[in-house]
């Protein structure tokens, strides 16, 4: 008796670099810049951490990221 093939899900789709983290976990998503600011502070200020607030040409909402420069 013949075996039938399983067929494979699908494979994941491909990531937006802007929208992960170097580590492969999802990035925050703000809905506005003043928010994102907040959440910069609040890093640098409780980490050390020198993030700055940039908007998503891809989702129109705006991301935290590495100090350009």
């Amino acid at each position: 008796m013949a075996r039938r093939r399983t067929s494979r899900p699908p494979p994941p789709p491909p990531r937006r670099l802007p929208h992960w983290r170097a580590d492969g976990t999802a990035k925050t998503r703000f809905a506005a810049e003043g928010d994102a600011n907040r959440a910069a502070l609040a890093a640098r200020l409780e980490h050390g951490s020198d993030l700055v607030a940039y908007h998503c040409e891809l989702c129109g909402g705006w991301h935290l990221g590495g100090s350009p420069g």
